[in-house]
């Protein structure tokens, strides 16, 4: 179960994002850049490539540090503790003002069966978001693969599977 959450809400936000990146607000021009060397009109798979590799280190630097903090729970989640689940650690560092999960304390009063529905609907949801933000891979990469979105997302020449495609090579 963890490793299906966890890539559950990876697809729900990339699938979020593919589709806030696709439009023009995103993509379009900006009066301020929001990074050095940013490109107005791109789709979002040439957006990822255009990040410089330093931010995008940052991001993955950033996942590692939520995975570690993750790991060192107790109980463990696969010795009976819950998976997916991170400690509060709001007043634990000066600069953290809000825990990871439920930072406004929105969820504080639930019952147990409600939260146990609503890991089930969060399951469900990243289940579909996969396949959506596979979907939309896809039909890039392959136009007319998904014939239902055929013609209506931006062909991308690149491999969306390779995250640092072309910036740095190890031989």
């Amino acid at each position: 179960r963890h490793a299906e959450i966890k890539h559950g809400r990876v697809a729900m936000a990339a699938f979020l994002g593919y589709l806030v990146q696709s439009t023009p607000l995103v993509s379009g021009p900006h009066k301020l850049l929001p990074y050095k060397g940013y490109e107005p009109g791109l789709s979002p798979p040439e957006q990822w490539d255009a990040i410089p590799v330093y931010a995008k280190l940052q991001i993955f630097t950033l996942i590692g540090m939520l995975e570690s903090y993750g790991e060192i729970l107790a109980p463990h989640y696969t010795k009976g503790g819950l998976p997916v689940y991170y400690p509060p650690i709001k007043g634990k560092r000066p600069e953290i003002v809000f825990n990871l999960y439920d930072p406004f304390g929105f969820f504080k009063f639930e019952t147990e069966e409600k939260k146990a529905r609503g890991r089930q609907v969060e399951i469900n949801n990243g289940r579909l978001a996969q396949i959506g933000i596979l979907s939309l891979l896809s039909e890039a990469t392959t136009p007319g693969s998904v014939p239902a979105l055929s013609g209506l997302i931006p062909a991308y020449s690149g491999n969306p599977m390779i995250p640092f495609e072309g910036q740095f090579s190890i031989f």
